[in-house]
């Protein structure tokens, strides 16, 4: 058994794991980079760069639930909703975007060369996804997405950091909050990533590693979870003292302990209803849209704090 003191190390060492942060700049450096921010749309390239870690997981879970037929109307919609919203970012990152607030091209030749990573696989998803549900065959798309997942959230990832190092205004957010709203922001992928896995086996298409990505996205998602609301001192988290953001996320410590019977159910290999699956469906989607406000929450309450 591990030591109290391991067990934290442990714990904030997976915490940080996939945080970045850039390297510190000078006053007038800062004083630069801040007036460069407002006039490309800085802060929305860094916040909509964000959203492809959890799309590059929602796209291949949204696909296997519609491909089971679960709430078919509604799953399929979001996995055309999130193939789009994919496709428009990752071109605003590359050509600008003024609905999403990113104004003109890409210079950075590092962002640039992230973006084209993304590509690599997305574009092979992208195609992949094209036709409806009903002109696919799920025995085809479901393994080739399962097998595409990983790697697109991997170059997403790594853009993710490159847009941060180049956009993000340090003075925009206290230090202190940083890693917070980070960890916040990977809740909305990691609910997605263990609800795409929870599908894949429970509709036959699960592996070894479809189990082990499950479990080790719940622990990450759990350990996150109560040192968001709690604290972890280990890991530089302490626990808010904002009382909309605790209520909310007492919300999801309540929802996240409620749906632990049925991952269980998953991870056993229990055989699962229609309304079992349709409940990770609606209840992970639910968690997501739970994280996401909060994120906004803890960015909104770090401004003030300045």
């Amino acid at each position: 058994m591990l030591s109290k003191n391991l067990h934290k190390t442990v714990c904030a060492a997976a915490l940080i794991v996939g945080t970045s942060f850039g390297p510190a700049i000078s006053e007038t450096a800062d004083a630069q980079k801040t007036g460069f921010i407002e006039e490309v749309g800085g802060s929305e390239r860094v916040d909509s760069s964000g959203k492809l870690r959890m799309l590059s997981q929602r796209i291949p879970n949204t696909a296997c639930y519609a491909h089971a037929g679960i709430k078919p109307e509604a799953s399929e919609e979001l996995l055309m909703k999130s193939r789009a919203l994919f496709q428009k970012i990752i071109t605003g990152l590359e050509k600008g975007d003024t609905e999403l607030g990113m104004i003109g091209a890409e210079k950075d030749r590092k962002v640039i060369a992230k973006i084209q990573d993304v590509h690599k696989t997305w574009g092979r998803v992208f195609d992949a996804t094209s036709k409806p549900v009903a002109e696919q065959e799920a025995s085809e798309i479901i393994p080739f997405l399962k097998d595409e997942s990983a790697p697109l959230l991997a170059a997403a990832k790594l853009l993710v950091s490159e847009v941060v190092r180049e956009y993000s205004d340090p003075t925009a957010l206290l230090g202190k909050d940083a890693l917070a709203i980070d960890i916040a922001g990977r809740q909305r992928m990691l609910s997605q990533r263990i609800s795409k896995n929870a599908c894949l086996i429970a509709t036959g298409y699960g592996s070894e590693k479809a189990q082990k990505e499950l479990e080790g996205a719940r622990k990450m998602f759990n350990v996150s979870a109560q040192a968001l609301r709690f604290g972890l001192p280990a890991a530089g988290i302490q626990p808010i003292d904002n009382d909309d953001i605790n209520n909310r996320l007492d919300e999801v410590l309540q929802v996240w302990a409620g749906v632990q019977p049925l991952l269980d159910r998953v991870s056993a290999g229990d055989d699962l209803s229609e309304a079992d699956v349709t409940a990770m469906f609606t209840t992970f989607n639910s968690l997501t849209g739970k994280m996401n406000t909060i994120v906004g929450l803890y960015s909104d309450a770090s401004k003030l704090n300045l």
